[in-house]
């Protein structure tokens, strides 16, 4: 740990890729944050989020963040700044510039990467000898008490595709890669529509979905392929009824189209469709049909989390 912030300003910076949940389980009834969380399944991908931040002495905590050359309240972020601050009883001025391709509130995990990218790059100034899981932590309690995610921070911490076999943060709840055929491209279509925590606090929804939950997370953890993960993100976004209309109309055209590798994005007015490489032009033209272009990514699954860069 630093002794003190006596250098008058010190920068560092980390990307953490985006994160799509196809199937979930509410875990958030313990009193202690860290062992809030979800179980349930999804993928991180190669587009996500470089975070720098900039920190400077200062007498009282100041934060300003960014995104993408706006500034915003960031409310997430800010948590996890006024937390370490607190912890290090370390007053500071931050600032905090996100420079994402993932849009903000349409289920691509921009939440948990500016987060996770923010706790990263403070530690790494204030306390480089942390593990990445000690770090984390901090990004999963900002997420669970402002009811932003639960699940996101553990998977964008590891990478790949994951099963999240136990809740809780980093260090705490289970994680279970999968295997999955490394020239598979992914095709996201999204655009806000569903509140997060809206849907997470909502007694009917709640019960709906950790009925599925429960089933299928069993489920996928005995059969743990690509393939059942679908599956099981399909028959969970068909009998929550989360599905928008316009959800429903690009899946079905997608399957009417053969590329029935796809489901929707938990929680969003979007999907995800894993294609071949020389699939990505049709399965675009598709869901520009229902998304604007600039609404569609394609992509891949990240094999690894979140981390330091130069």
């Amino acid at each position: 740990m630093a002794d003190t912030l006596t250098i008058r300003e010190k920068t560092a910076h980390a990307f953490v890729p985006g994160h799509i949940t196809g199937l979930f389980r509410i875990h958030d009834g313990h009193e202690n944050p860290f062992y809030r969380g979800s179980t349930g399944a999804g993928f991180s991908v190669s587009v996500g989020t470089k975070t720098s931040v900039t920190i400077t002495e200062h007498p009282t905590l100041e934060a300003e963040i960014e995104y993408n050359e706006q500034k915003i309240d960031g409310q997430i972020t800010r948590t996890v700044v006024k937390r370490l601050s607190e912890i290090y009883e370390m007053p500071f001025k931050a600032k905090v510039i996100h420079q994402s391709s993932l849009p903000i509130g349409v289920g691509f995990g921009a939440s948990g990467a500016g987060a996770l990218g923010t706790s990263l790059a403070i530690c790494n100034i204030i306390d480089s000898d942390l593990t990445n899981n000690e770090i984390a932590k901090h990004a999963h309690y900002s997420e669970v008490i402002n009811h932003a995610g639960l699940g996101d921070v553990i998977a964008q911490t590891v990478g790949g595709l994951e099963i999240r076999t136990h809740p809780g943060a980093p260090g705490i709840g289970k994680v279970m890669n999968v295997n999955y055929p490394q020239s598979i491209r992914v095709v996201l279509a999204g655009a806000t529509g569903l509140d997060t925590k809206d849907v997470l606090t909502d007694p009917v929804s709640r019960d709906k979905i950790n009925k599925a939950g429960d089933s299928l997370v069993s489920k996928l953890i005995a059969n743990p392929t690509l393939d059942h993960f679908i599956e099981c993100s399909r028959t969970f976004a068909n009998i929550t009824g989360l599905m928008t209309d316009r959800v429903k109309s690009a899946l079905r055209n997608l399957d009417e189209s053969g590329f029935n590798r796809s489901s929707m994005v938990m929680l969003g007015d979007s999907v995800f469709c894993f294609c071949k490489t020389d699939s990505i032009s049709n399965v675009t033209s598709i869901l520009s049909q229902f998304w604007d272009e600039s609404e569609i990514l394609t992509t891949s699954i990240s094999k690894v989390g979140g981390g330091l860069i130069e």
